[in-house]
């Protein structure tokens, strides 16, 4: 199944060429941090079709949009 992947801040290199990923029919958001080299220690949030995802075992569907947003600092 295919999804549409959008990486933030310095994890924006990243984010795969046409912003779509291959996946498995039974990819997590985990499993997606995994596959794109993620450190997810890297990942303050994620959002799937605009809903925020704490529990990263969270099943994605074919269509999904996976935003994945980096640690912010500032002062």
């Amino acid at each position: 199944m295919q999804i549409r992947v959008k990486l933030m801040g310095v994890l924006k290199e990243k984010t795969p060429p046409d912003g779509t990923l291959n996946v498995p029919d039974d990819a997590t958001v985990a499993s997606v941090l995994e596959q794109l080299k993620i450190d997810p220690g890297l990942v303050q949030a994620c959002t799937v079709n605009g809903q925020w995802v704490r529990d990263r075992s969270r099943v994605l569907a074919d269509g999904d949009e996976l935003v994945v947003l980096p640690p912010v600092g500032g002062g």
